[in-house]
């Protein structure tokens, strides 16, 4: 303990680690969001339908979803410097690709790759994490991660929409892509894995659960534990819906219900990522300093995100813009409040030797949940019909039908959560 102590705590490279994934990690949340702003040129330039661009941005989405286990295993095995240094390359590469696209197909393509490239930040990014900060400080730093990738996600609304209709959407995606590539070399050359023994917590270690037990048997007593799969539905459902939300029809959905134009509804979708920048510290800094009881946290955060929903569902008309300005900024806040608090709870029931693995596999669901309930609501839409370049509220209400069904089911089954290792547990 000791040794590794001196090694990390007070080693100031560790800052150094922490600002270059913050840095990457501002353009995963750009890159969620951003074909929200730009729906209707996108639409234009391709000459397509809502499924079809639904699908095409849910392409970032099945594409991060399907590499997580190996982005974790290999987050173990060769450590987060390479795999965020490589992966960021391919993204930038997805960028350059998706401004160039001629047609639809293409868009797809670059949209996918970028989904694969910046896949490979998150999760080796709290690997690295774990590795150079205390436990104790984990859901802070986690919470601080959060508030950087909203960053992220309100360039991607207002200055976006300016930057597109300054320069054109494909320019805007060149030059993405440029300073994602030299994050990229910034990565690879000025920073280092952390290289102390390792620290873990004594009632998640090896000793616990076996010492003789290999990587592969613990991560099948994870596969195998209930816990697991309510959290993972959960956390399929919730960011399934706010990313659905937030990146890809809040600013059509908020012109339709308001009457207002593309730039005035991007401000107002902006507030969802403002909230939260705000909430994600705050809550992780509140679990971390008052030692509060995280299954209990996360209900409470559940109850409040499906109010929200209830609001934008059957509310948008009696709201208008002051009541769904604080809808956003409330949905905003416990997003942020959830990433910190289910991370605290992975990071406390799992063993450290496996926490970049089963991390990966665990980050599966959200993204597929992005992918499902994007294609889902775009079919509903289609089914609405387009009324000029936009789609009538009553298919609004309809698409959100399905999302808030989402959301109660996380609610039910947060109930059933229970804080243990799960690798512990024998169902």
């Amino acid at each position: 303990m000791k040794n590794r102590t001196s090694h990390t705590y007070g080693d100031p490279h560790r800052w150094m680690v922490f600002s270059v994934i913050f840095a990457v990690y501002f353009f995963v949340y750009f890159h969620r969001v951003s074909t929200s702003v730009i729906v209707s040129e996108l639409l234009d330039a391709f000459q397509t339908h809502a499924t079809a661009l639904g699908l095409m941005s849910s392409m970032y989405f099945y594409l991060y979803a399907f590499e997580q286990p190996l982005v974790g295993y290999l987050s173990d095995r060769i450590g987060p410097r390479r795999v965020i240094g490589y992966w960021t390359m391919a993204a930038a590469a997805g960028c350059f690709i998706f401004g160039m696209a001629p047609n639809i197909a293409w868009a797809s393509v670059g949209r996918a790759l970028i989904g694969l490239g910046v896949g490979g930040v998150y999760v080796p990014g709290v690997k690295a994490i774990s590795q150079w900060f205390r436990k104790e400080e984990f859901a802070t730093m986690i919470g601080l991660l959060m508030s950087v990738g909203n960053f992220g996600a309100v360039i991607a609304t207002t200055p976006l929409a300016w930057a597109t209709g300054s320069w054109g959407w494909r320019f805007t995606f060149f030059l993405i892509g440029g300073i994602t590539l030299g994050l990229a070399f910034v990565t690879l050359f000025f920073t280092r894995d952390y290289g102390g023994p390792s620290d873990p917590d004594p009632e998640i270690s090896g000793t616990a659960s076996g010492s003789g037990a290999g990587t592969a048997a613990k991560v099948m007593q994870v596969l195998k534990s209930g816990h697991f799969w309510v959290l993972s539905i959960i956390f399929f459902s919730f960011y399934g819906t706010l990313m659905t939300l937030q990146g890809l029809w809040a600013t059509p959905f908020l012109m339709t219900a308001l009457g207002v134009d593309r730039i005035f509804a991007s401000k107002l979708n902006m507030l969802i990522p403002v909230g939260a920048i705000m909430g994600a510290p705050f809550i992780g800094w509140l679990i971390d300093r008052f030692s509060l009881n995280k299954k209990i946290i996360l209900t409470v955060i559940l109850t409040l995100y499906t109010l929200t929903w209830v609001g934008v569902t059957f509310f948008s008309s009696q709201l208008w813009t002051v009541g769904l300005s604080l809808v956003m900024l409330l949905m905003g806040i416990v997003a942020g409040g959830f990433i910190s608090t289910l991370w605290g709870i992975v990071r406390d029931t799992l063993p450290a030797e496996i926490l970049g693995l089963t991390s990966g596999i665990l980050n599966q669901a959200p993204f597929l949940g992005v992918g499902a309930f994007q294609v889902l609501t775009g079919a509903v839409l289609d089914r609405a019909g387009r009324v000029g370049d936009l789609y009538p509220l009553s298919g609004f209400k309809n698409a959100f039908l399905i999302c808030l069904s989402g959301i109660v089911v996380c609610l039910v089954l947060s109930f059933f959560l229970k804080l243990k290792p799960w690798f512990l547990r024998s169902n």
